[in-house]
């Protein structure tokens, strides 16, 4: 075992690389499990100084040697060891976000409690990976120069084939079958998501669905529709004899007839207010802007502007584009974005869903090189359902600035681009990571004008 560890050590960062992709995370607590364990926390650790490392084995022999190599490398103080039985694990459930044990089904196929108790220590939102094989982005020249001498020693270790049907009944068996996922990639790896219960229902109504109260203050941040939201959601509450205020914090593009019925550009704070009071009684829907940008684009007002407004209640709904995301569907802010009142009491945070299981470009994402930095996914990284889930609920993510007293609400749009099953599964993730001011999430498809929403509610 400390001879395959040994000759695997150029494999592993390659390995890790793959790991931190379906993760997702740039930090959290990791278990490595097994007779192979070492090699990836060691990569991790070095990638990712924000996480913390727990290694648990039964052989004494190999811990010894596991010790030994954690103070050569220094890691001491971030990885900690365990002794114990793989199927027999002495730590409560939900202790950790990512559980690893490489090298491992000619292993667990006999034991197959092994899975059953890597779901178990899982957190919610929490991910396993479980398995072997090189990983698909090490290098050939590397996998030959050691294939035929891993070979030999796994021969000795008793290896034995294990067949994806004998996989699948383990996992049937087990009961994880709906939520692993089989990847044949450089190997055979599963990837376990423990995902909370949730309840779902259809709506045919944007209000409804984002469960709006009276009055609103409303901020749109992320990317993938704010506009089409904004004008949208302007008018389904126009229709039902609600005032309403469309604005931007930033800048927007003209918006047409059909979008709204007035526009006021005004850079005098008294006067704006004076003339939305007079537009406001002849119109349902008003649009408010500072001036005309250089661009041809509405300049937004000032947020302590929409305070003030909001205070003096002179509309139902105020709705402000408080970001902005180049038309790409998801982005992360760099600092003072977004830029979202006071006052605000809602702030749907947008993403299109055609950025999902694609890689990480400038193509598909606004500040990429932000989004490296929140989740460590590296540039043609897969744009995983646990990266945006992360970029979605972290608080230097897509809700930063967002006012502690407002409501999140993660809007999943262009929902007709994926399956019924990867709508699911994203929410449930976002669900999982349990933030205090999420308690719901919408999917919908703005473009498309259908005429339903999805509301996912967790059931913890």
């Amino acid at each position: 075992m400390i001879a395959v560890n040994s000759l695997w050590q150029e494999v592993y960062p390659y390995l890790a690389a793959q790991v931190s992709e379906c993760y997702g995370r740039a930090g959290g607590r990791v278990l490595e499990l097994g007779s192979f364990a070492g090699g990836l926390s060691y990569a991790l650790a070095t990638a990712h100084p924000n996480m913390t490392f727990t290694i648990a084995d039964e052989h004494s022999d190999y811990m010894t040697h596991v010790e030994h190599n954690i103070i050569l490398r220094r890691l001491d103080s971030r990885i900690h060891l365990t002794e114990a039985a793989l199927d027999k694990l002495p730590f409560a459930d939900g202790s950790f976000d990512l559980v690893l044990l490489r090298g491992a089904f000619f292993f667990i196929i006999d034991r197959p409690d092994i899975l059953w108790e890597i779901y178990r220590v899982l957190t919610l939102g929490g991910v396993a990976f479980v398995g072997g094989g090189y990983g698909r982005s090490t290098p050939q020249s590397i996998v030959d120069a050691i294939a035929d001498e891993s070979r030999i020693l796994n021969d000795q270790l008793g290896r034995r084939r294990v067949t994806l049907e004998q996989l699948r009944m383990l996992l049937r068996v087990q009961g994880l079958e709906h939520i692993t996922r089989i990847i044949e990639e450089g190997g055979v790896w599963l990837v376990i998501r423990k995902h909370p219960l949730f309840t779902d229902k259809r709506v045919a109504s944007l209000a409804l669905a984002l469960e709006l109260g009276n009055p609103e203050n409303i901020a749109l941040v992320g990317g993938g529709g704010k506009t089409s939201l904004m004008f949208h959601l302007a008018r389904e509450l126009a229709g039902d004899g609600k005032k309403v205020i469309s604005t931007t914090t930033t800048r927007i593009a003209k918006p047409s007839e059909k979008e709204t019925p007035c526009i006021i550009v005004e850079s005098e704070e008294d006067a704006l207010i004076a003339r939305l009071a007079q537009a406001l009684s002849v119109h349902s829907h008003v649009t408010l802007a500072l001036k005309w940008g250089d661009d041809c684009k509405l300049k937004g007002l000032p947020p302590e502007v929409l305070d003030r407004i909001y205070r003096l209640q002179m509309a139902d709904c105020i709705i402000n584009e408080a970001d902005g995301a180049g038309c790409k569907p998801i982005k992360a802010p760099r600092y003072g974005e977004p830029v979202i009142p006071a006052t605000t009491t809602r702030v749907i945070a947008l993403l299109g869903l055609d950025a999902l299981e694609v890689p990480l470009s400038s193509e598909i994402a606004f500040r990429p090189e932000c989004i490296n930095q929140l989740t460590g996914l590296p540039y043609g990284g897969i744009m995983t359902e646990e990266v945006i889930a992360t970029l979605l609920t972290l608080p230097s993510g897509i809700i930063q600035n967002a006012p502690h007293s407002a409501r999140i609400i993660p809007f999943l749009n262009k929902s007709d681009c994926v399956s019924t099953e990867k709508v699911e599964s994203l929410a449930a993730a976002i669900l999982a990571r349990r933030h205090r001011q999420i308690n719901h999430v919408v999917s919908g498809a703005l473009l498309a004008q259908l005429s339903e929403y999805r509301v996912f509610h967790s059931q913890f």
